[in-house]
């Protein structure tokens, strides 16, 4: 039984209907106004870690060749070694073949290739809001509304080791849902809207010890006079340094003190305590002070200021609007500048170079603020965005053409002045851009929709300095309808498909008449000229396209026919031609076939009738099985076990044509459902190894081995798997299949592994100073070991696949350096030696 989620989640709702020009004010837009204050706190960010150092804005392409996040919202990103992990309220994740996963809330992919990590595939009830990586390195901690992680029952706040694993030892529990997390140092804060961690009374923000997630009930900083509901904090973030922490939070005071909209408090010698820093945020106010509206925070990358933002129906500087505050002080702070965005802003990310601004918005700054002052002056509210039409008399471009340039629901903006850069990839949400997170890399956007800069990414794009620009590869194109040598009696459409490593801009599509050498046009009229046809493209997927050309007439003339399709990518390169030749025969069936089993588990082949033949012959992946005369369906009374796909052979006109009918799995093979009759088993080979044997499981390519430390190897079309590096011992093991989408364990037996060989092999490691006075880290490898990680002083320095490792980048002083690396679940540290001194 799966379990409820234990919160509700309320649906924020964005106003879409464009306004009458005679109605721009008065009744309705007080009416969109109050509309917009009683929106509830659900779209949520990722945690304003401190910007990123980047020297340029990230490219306005986003990556092409990433999974695909169908559905939901994207909430949450984070980058640990060379994976991205991405959280949100999605179900379902299209992989980069094509295929679609059922993977709710939390998903893993290789930043490189773009692979969805096949051994992470947590089960987790439900949504992800925060996602927060380890200082060291060796992992991250995740926040959200969820109350179960496969068999165990984390409240709302886990943490994961460097692969991935539920690290049990971490029992921090907070009573409602976490909206952001920091790890700053020794220890983690917490921001939501809990009011007890682990049995102790806490008011929003909570710190924890970073391995044990004990709560430190001396911080314990009360938020009082709330004013959006239940909700408390909302953002909270350090300083690069670690000597300052901030929570954008939804109180008037916090421990008894105004501290409205952003309170500020002083770390030092793993100590908090409350700064005298503050906003004087209601008097700043012009009409409506919307501090319940605030959505997201940021701090820049040198830790000199921060910028909020949030909702609140375009009345600047404090609604719908980008202000930037400095971080330094301990009394009143003003804001710098604040920058008018016109409609409601989620998420902000902070770069050297740019804040990056992600809403539901439709426009941003032309101009920059003065000191101390806003963006636009313009007396009047735009109140409505409308996102998609530059052009509307009700966008804000067109509203306030001196203060505003479009920007259609992502825009970057000029840190020292707030002015719109022109970096302009745009957004179709349908309700808004939630996440920003700035890595080394680019920037990783999370929205509810499909496309970043009109191209198909899904809920998740990512804004790649990596990415290649320089594309010669050549797309494809198929032809799907009418099939290669079909006969049918009319055809009404073409259709096909086309698919490229970047994106699909047109497809050209023709269709002759093979005994006239005419072309039809889009009039459905027969001419000379080779005319195409309009094809539009249909986004099915990632890069993947089908297109359409109606024929255009009732009916094509009694004849033979040929359709080509070639498509373009957006650079230019054209895919080789598809053809298809068909046959029009008037009162005829288009020969369509399919399989099925019967009662008695035998397989049954039924077709629809061809015009002009009589002769039909079935067949299998042997060849010949039966030919039938003037009938429509075949039952195979002998078939072979196993899976079989079946054919029907017809010869209309004289020409042989093939028509498939279909694959079907007869007897054995363990039926699918839960892993059926599989039968599992372990053995010690030759040399000691355990060998694990089983038996397929129609439908499954995908088997998982694991042991009691858990993932051990992925298994693709197999049925063994020798551990050339088990634990030494007792050792029991699974197979883990998934048939039907339905999680099974099946026990694969016990056995014990003899002293001496089962660890993998001893691992040793020497540390010495290369010419340049650099560490130079040298081991030998492990057989069945892929990836070491490399640390000093006990934090993670780098991760290595290959035996060594220099390190260009030392802290000055004596350094000890190890080799961390893992077998079987159980993870071994070898100290290198000597320690080294570093000058």
């Amino acid at each position: 039984m799966r379990l409820q989620a234990a919160e509700t989640e309320s649906t924020l709702v964005m106003p879409r209907l464009l306004r009458s020009p005679l109605l721009f004010g008065g009744f309705l837009l007080a009416f969109s106004l109050s509309f917009l204050f009683v929106l509830t706190s659900t779209a949520t960010t990722a945690e304003a870690a401190a910007g990123v150092a980047q020297g340029a804005v990230v490219p306005e392409s986003p990556r092409r060749d990433l999974p695909v996040v169908t559905n939901g919202r994207v909430l949450a990103h984070a980058q640990v070694g060379n994976r991205i992990f991405v959280g949100g309220d999605f179900t379902q994740v299209r992989e980069t073949n094509g295929t679609t996963i059922n993977q709710a809330y939390l998903f893993a992919y290789d930043i490189n290739t773009g692979q969805v990590d096949p051994n992470f595939r947590p089960e987790i009830n439900n949504v992800v809001r925060a996602l927060e990586p380890r200082i060291d390195g060796d992992g991250l901690y995740v926040g959200g509304n969820f109350t179960r992680w496969d068999d165990s029952f984390p409240l709302r706040i886990a943490r994961l080791n460097a692969q991935g694993d539920l690290f049990t030892g971490f029992l921090a529990r907070a009573s409602a849902r976490v909206e952001s997390i920091v790890d700053v140092g020794n220890s983690v804060y917490l921001g939501g809207d809990f009011l007890d961690v682990s049995g102790h009374s806490v008011t929003g923000l909570a710190k924890v010890a970073r391995n044990s997630g004990a709560v430190d009930t001396r911080f314990s900083p009360q938020f009082t006079n709330l004013v959006n509901g239940s909700n408390i904090v909302r953002t909270i973030g350090a300083t690069p340094d670690g000597s300052s922490l901030f929570a954008l939070h939804y109180a008037r005071q916090v421990d008894g003190q105004t501290r409205e909209a952003v309170v500020k408090f002083n770390l030092n010698n793993n100590t908090a305590s409350l700064s005298g820093w503050n906003i004087p945020w209601t008097a700043q106010t012009n009409q409506q002070d919307c501090q319940e509206a605030l959505r997201d925070m940021a701090i820049s990358p040198n830790g000199a200021f921060l910028v909020i933002a949030g909702q609140g129906g375009d009345n600047p500087p404090n609604c719908d609007s980008v202000l930037r505050y400095p971080t330094a002080g301990n009394g009143t702070v003003n804001f710098q500048w604040a920058a008018r965005m016109y409609s409601s802003v989620f998420s902000l990310a902070v770069s050297d170079v740019a804040v990056y601004v992600g809403g539901h918005f439709c426009a941003a700054p032309r101009n920059g603020a003065p000191a101390g002052g806003v963006t636009s002056t313009f007396d009047g509210q735009a109140g409505e965005c409308v996102v998609n039409n530059p052009n509307s008399p009700l966008n804000p471009s067109q509203i306030d053409p001196n203060g505003a340039v479009f920007r259609n629901q992502i825009a970057a903006l000029n840190p020292n002045s707030g002015q719109a850069l022109a970096w302009d990839p745009g957004s179709n949400n349908s309700v808004g851009v939630f996440d920003l997170t700035l890595i080394d890399r680019g920037l990783l956007a999370g929205h509810d929709n499909d496309r970043f800069n009109a191209l198909n990414v899904g809920r998740s794009g990512f804004f790649d300095f990596q990415a290649n620009t320089n594309d010669t590869q050549a797309p494809s194109a198929t032809v799907t309808n009418p099939r290669n040598n079909a006969v049918v009696s009319s055809v009404g459409q073409l259709t096909g498909a086309a698919s490229d490593n970047r994106t699909v801009v047109d497809v050209t599509v023709r269709l002759r008449n093979r005994d006239t050498g005419l072309y039809l046009n889009n009039a459905g009229n027969f001419v000379v000229s080779n005319v195409a046809l309009t094809a539009p493209l249909t986004p099915t997927g990632l890069s993947q396209f089908t297109w359409t050309a109606n024929v255009n007439r009732n009916t094509l003339p009694e004849g033979r026919y040929q359709v080509t399709a070639f498509s373009r990518d957006e650079f230019g390169n054209t895919s080789p031609v598809a053809t298809s030749n068909f046959t029009i025969s008037p009162g005829g069936g288009d020969g369509t076939c399919s399989t099925s089993l019967n009662g008695a588990g035998n397989p049954v082949v039924t077709w629809r009738a061809i015009a002009g033949v009589s002769s039909y012959v079935v067949r299998d992946g042997g060849g010949w099985v039966s030919t039938v005369e003037n009938g429509t369906s075949f039952t195979d009374t002998s078939p072979a076990n196993g899976s079989t796909t079946y054919t029907l052979r017809v010869r209309p006109g004289g020409v042989l044509t093939d028509i498939p009918c279909g694959t079907v799995t007869v007897g054995g093979g363990g039926g699918g459902g839960g892993g059926g009759g599989t039968v599992c088993s372990t053995s010690l080979n030759g040399a000691g190894n355990p060998v694990v044997t089983w038996t397929a499981i129609a439908g499954v390519s995908s088997y998982v081995v694991r042991d009691g430390g858990g993932w051990v190897s992925t298994v693709e079309n197999g049925t063994s798997f020798t551990d050339t590096s088990p634990a030494n011992g007792s050792t029991t093991y699974t197979l883990r299949v998934r048939p039907g989408g339905v999680l099974t364990d099946i026990p694969c037996g016990t056995v014990t592994v003899g002293g001496g060989g089962g660890g993998g092999g001893a691992l040793t490691c020497s540390a010495s100073l290369n010419a340049a006075g650099n560490p130079l880290i040298t081991w030998t490898q492990v057989n069945g070991v892929g990836e070491y990680q490399v640390r000093d002083n006990d934090g993670w320095v780098a991760t290595q696949t290959d035996d060594r490792y220099v390190d260009t980048n030392p802290t000055n002083g004596s350094r000890t350096y190890e080799i961390r690396y893992r077998i079987a679940g159980q993870v071994f540290d070898t100290t290198c030696t000597p320690t080294v001194n570093v000058n």
